[in-house]
């Protein structure tokens, strides 16, 4: 099984974290598959297969300069609606309780950071923590006023995964 089969059965924002580190890491392979087989060092693999056909797939979808592949939009809109479920009709408490407290944090990004346009919450808390893991791939220094503001949203990120998991596999 690949990484990213793994990831989405397991934590479905670290899946979604995942794919679009991919899409970004296969355009800065600019699409070769020498340049995309050599990163597992001629070894193939479930990996390699799995981001030989994201590549692909990418192409066809004409994603070669920004944008995400449309399995990860399905993804990004069924989170949306896991969303507006546990805080709705499901009434999760612990979900409930970690998107009330990461919610200003969202709102502020949302307001100061991210321009115009309404997003949804899970939007937001996708593109923070990218935006964090990004920094962290690059070793560039993070505040500590980043960090801590970061944790709220984590903690989201892990009771909307938990969330998926109860909803979607029954568990």
């Amino acid at each position: 099984m690949s990484t990213a089969s793994t990831k989405k059965i397991e934590h479905i924002v670290e899946y979604v974290l995942y794919v679009w580190q991919m899409e970004d890491l296969v355009r800065a392979a600019q699409f070769s598959e020498e340049a995309i087989d050599s990163l597992f060092q001629g070894q193939g693999g479930e990996d390699c297969e799995w981001l030989l056909a994201l590549s692909k797939q990418m192409k066809r979808e004409n994603l070669e300069e920004k944008g995400h592949i449309s399995d990860v939009i399905e993804v990004q809109t069924e989170l949306a609606l896991l969303h507006d479920l546990l805080t709705g009709p499901m009434e999760d408490e612990i979900y409930i309780s970690s998107f009330q407290t990461a919610e200003p944090i969202l709102r502020e990004l949302e307001q100061n950071k991210m321009g115009e346009g309404l997003r949804h919450p899970t939007e937001t808390m996708l593109t923070a923590l990218y935006g964090w893991l990004v920094l962290k791939m690059r070793k560039e220094e993070v505040s500590l006023e980043t960090q801590s503001a970061l944790q709220p949203i984590r903690e989201m990120a892990n009771a909307l995964a938990r969330g998926h998991v109860k909803v979607y596999q029954g568990k």
